[in-house]
């Protein structure tokens, strides 16, 4: 796998730079002890550490990590950390070589959206844009077992020719970003970038079916539209990789190297590290791609706005959201988080419209996008019923747009969250200011003027 991750232009801002640790004895072993490669005693040093930090059997995989002060103290304090990995009832997944491209991954039986494909803890957790090659006595591969060594360097390495040195080259090349792992740090510093056994082999792009029986044939499916996407998960601290579309037998599992919604110009840009230019269809037939990517990424459904907007009618933003997730298909892009937040607009669309039925459809639509990291802050479970009226009666969107009543129950219960002040920042750094309780009968006026941008 070649990895882009670390060639955008905010990485390129902060580049990877040499740090002094110490001599560390290469044992091979794992290691449950930390050292501070700036020394001890230093504000603000970075430290090395295994993690699970526990006395597992010697098969329990484990991840080296490379970590900013208060990440180590965050993973440890995740509720049930660490669970044991999470693995497909049945094999699903295997690593083959690839004409032209090294080696990939293939699926070995047909998948279904959301299915779970692999789950792995990564062989390293490193902090970007500091990670370095570091001084001869010591790097951070050498903590791993020799396996996960052995694995680590048998990676594919695209930096060999502009002074990355080995380690850093195969952490620039195959690292999958991970960020949230610094409270109440909002800069750089808060993105880390993971490195995998089996998941960083994940090609960008397909190889002609006919390479298959003719190795010499020329050209390559090359694709920007990714049929994986991988999920960190901080409980058990392993990453799950799980299909975004249904995936045939035999398939090569893909995984974007550069930004989605961005022209094929740009993309194409972004690829140039690992020498290759991409002929996929939506390269190739760039201009309508590239137009329906740019209305697919400016597209944002505000259902609040909608739901108390009377110019519109009742099912223009279900509209909208089904043309936004007919876009997304055309081109491939359901590992993108605007599917999630398309999808997501239309359930919340029928619960404003008091209809169950139709938003339990939508939840279930919605359950199934497992990659997503909003769906774990969405908590749709309960609403996946729609005989549960009570859930859904107790929703704030409950008939938003059919009882102007329910719009009063809203803000009465976004003022809750605010609390004392009517002020409250969330993750993020985003801020929710409401005025104190409404008084009782309050309705609020319509407002033909609402804008209708959504």
């Amino acid at each position: 796998m070649k990895r882009g991750f670390l060639n955008s232009t905010k990485a390129k801002a902060r580049p990877l730079g040499p740090i002094n640790v110490p001599n560390v004895p290469d044992t091979g072993a794992l290691k449950l002890q930390e050292t501070d490669p700036r020394g001890p005693g230093i504000p603000g040093a970075m430290t090395f550490t295994t993690l699970p930090m526990t006395s597992f059997e010697d098969d329990e995989p484990v991840t080296e990590c490379f970590f900013f002060p208060g990440t180590k103290e965050l993973v440890m304090k995740t509720p049930g950390f660490p669970q044991p990995l999470v693995h497909p009832t049945t094999p699903a997944v295997r690593l083959r070589a690839v004409p032209g491209k090294g080696m990939g991954l293939f699926s070995t039986r047909a998948l279904k959206m959301g299915d779970l494909i692999l789950s792995e803890r990564p062989l390293l957790v490193a902090a970007r844009g500091v990670y370095s090659t570091a001084p001869p006595d010591f790097t951070p591969e050498m903590r791993m077992r020799p396996e996960n060594r052995a694995a680590f360097m048998a990676l594919a390495n695209s930096h060999k020719e502009d002074g990355s040195g080995p380690i850093v080259g195969i952490t620039r090349t195959n690292g999958l970003g991970i960020s949230g792992l610094r409270p109440g740090v909002d800069d750089g510093t808060n993105m880390y970038v993971a490195i995998l056994k089996d998941i960083s082999r994940l090609n960008h792009r397909q190889v002609h079916k006919q390479l298959w029986s003719d190795p010499g044939a020329d050209g390559l499916d090359i694709s920007c539209s990714a049929n994986t996407s991988p999920h960190f998960d901080l409980a058990s601290f392993s990453h799950r990789l799980y299909a975004v579309r249904d995936i045939a037998a035999g398939e090569e599992l893909t995984f974007q190297y550069a930004e989605v919604v961005c022209s094929a110009a740009a993309r194409n840009e972004a690829l140039k590290p690992y020498d290759f230019v991409c002929t996929c269809p939506a390269c190739m037939d760039a201009p309508a791609s590239d137009s329906r990517r740019a209305v697919i990424d400016a597209f944002l459904p505000n259902v609040l706005l909608w739901a108390m907007n009377r110019t519109l009618s009742d099912d223009w933003l279900i509209e909208q959201c089904l043309e936004q997730l007919a876009r997304i298909a055309t081109e491939g892009l359901e590992h993108d988080y605007r599917f999630f937040d398309a999808t997501k607009a239309i359930m919340e669309a029928y619960i404003c419209l008091g209809d169950a039925r139709n938003a339990s459809k939508w939840v279930a639509k919605l359950h199934r996008q497992k990659w997503a990291a909003e769906l774990a802050k969405a908590d749709v479970g309960p609403l996946l019923d729609a005989g549960n009226t009570a859930v859904y009666e107790d929703h704030y969107m409950w008939r938003m747009r059919t009882d102007p009543g329910a719009n009063v129950k809203m803000l009465r219960q976004l003022a809750g969250l605010a609390g004392p002040g009517n002020i409250k920042t969330l993750a993020g750094g985003a801020t929710l200011m409401m005025f104190p309780g409404l008084p009782p009968g309050f309705k609020l006026p319509d407002m033909p003027d609402m804008p209708t941008f959504l």
